[in-house]
């Protein structure tokens, strides 16, 4: 599990919803679990057992789907720490025309285009970011109204980890949607960041 003070969910009336809403026995269990971990780490120290990597320290590459929004940021930077703690590889796919609102592609070239320049600014800042931390970048635009085209994509790479935003976990045409879709096609492990 990971809990982020700035996480964010929909409710039911589809206003957004910060943190994780617990009742008093889930926090209470979840803070004596916190305390039991806190307890396991300190008598490691202080035996010289050294504690288990996390899953994340094993992963060596690193695929991440961002479609230009602040959560797709929040989706790169879980994604470039995964990548940099193995100086591994992560590769970028910028999904262009993307209503954020209904998670359908859009039908304006113009905001399609406005879409793909600022992911291909996005890209350039990036890409430097992972050179400085030794992380090998790669990056590849895709519009929106053809998810197929990243299904295919994702289908032919090797990867350790696919890291996407929320939002984009329900997008996709004719009844497929790209979260399953990752999921059936691919033995992955996914990272879902809100």
């Amino acid at each position: 599990m990971v809990l982020s003070q700035d996480a964010v969910c929909v409710g039911p009336d589809g206003d957004p919803w910060c943190g994780v809403t617990l009742n008093s026995e889930q926090a209470r269990s979840l803070a004596q679990r916190l305390c039991n971990i806190a307890t396991e780490i300190e008598n490691g120290e202080q035996t010289g057992y050294r504690t288990t990597p996390l899953f994340f320290d094993h992963v060596s590459s690193v695929v991440v789907i961002h479609d230009g929004s602040q959560q797709s940021n929040r989706a790169f930077q879980a994604a470039i720490q995964c990548a940099s703690r193995a100086l591994g590889r992560l590769h970028f796919f910028g999904i262009f025309g993307v209503d954020t609102r209904s998670d359908e592609a859009i039908d304006s070239p113009e905001d399609c285009e406005w879409q793909k320049g600022w992911l291909s600014r996005l890209v350039d800042m990036y890409s430097q970011r992972a050179v400085a931390q030794g992380v090998t970048f790669d990056s590849t635009l895709l519009p929106a109204n053809d998810p197929c085209l990243l299904l295919d994509a994702l289908y032919r790479m090797e990867f350790d980890l696919v890291v996407i935003p929320k939002t984009l976990t329900r997008f996709g045409v004719h009844g497929e949607r790209l979260m399953p879709s990752i999921i059936s096609r691919h033995n992955a492990n996914v990272l879902v960041c809100s």
